[in-house]
């Protein structure tokens, strides 16, 4: 005999996986796999911090000075991360 489940939205017997009626979809793992989707899209909506949602704002805006400013501090920074991985490099290897 098929397992017969209730549909959450409008509340008739269904032996199928999706309701005859609304079209909800029924199945309990399926359902867990859509709400598990939504709370990892929730969480990592709320993760960013908020000086990268500053600094994507000023990457991804019109005026064009904020945008120079966003450039050059971006390279300046990526510069001296190069310096350093280099000299971190150079130390890492002198040892052998």
């Amino acid at each position: 005999m098929p397992t017969e489940r209730k549909c959450n939205n409008c509340g008739t017997w269904n032996t199928k996986t999706t309701c005859e009626k609304c079209g909800n979809e029924l199945d309990p793992q399926k359902l867990r796999i859509k709400e598990i989707s939504v709370v990892k899209e929730k969480k990592a909506l709320e993760a960013t911090p908020k000086i990268e949602k500053f600094l994507e704002n000023w990457k991804q805006t019109k005026n064009p000075h904020y945008k120079l400013f966003y450039w050059m501090a971006y390279s300046i920074w990526m510069t001296y991360m190069g310096i350093i991985s280099f000299i971190l490099f150079m130390v890492a290897w002198g040892p052998g």
